[in-house]
């Protein structure tokens, strides 16, 4: 497991809220404050940001 916030910010600008939360298991409104700086990327807990990071790795890498 692993967490790289530029990755994040990548997936986060080019896929919809609600398509994240499906793939992920991560309740949109959680995605929607990350995405809307409400919750700082520091603050996110290790799971939610690994989970974030694996998606993104799967659709940029």
């Amino acid at each position: 497991m692993k967490a790289d916030e530029e990755k994040i910010k990548r997936l986060l600008a080019n896929k919809t809220q609600l398509w994240v939360a499906e793939r992920t298991g991560i309740a949109q409104s959680k995605i929607s404050r990350i995405k809307n700086g409400n919750i700082k990327m520091k603050n996110i807990t290790f799971e939610v940001a690994s989970k974030l990071t694996e998606l993104a790795e799967e659709m940029f890498d």
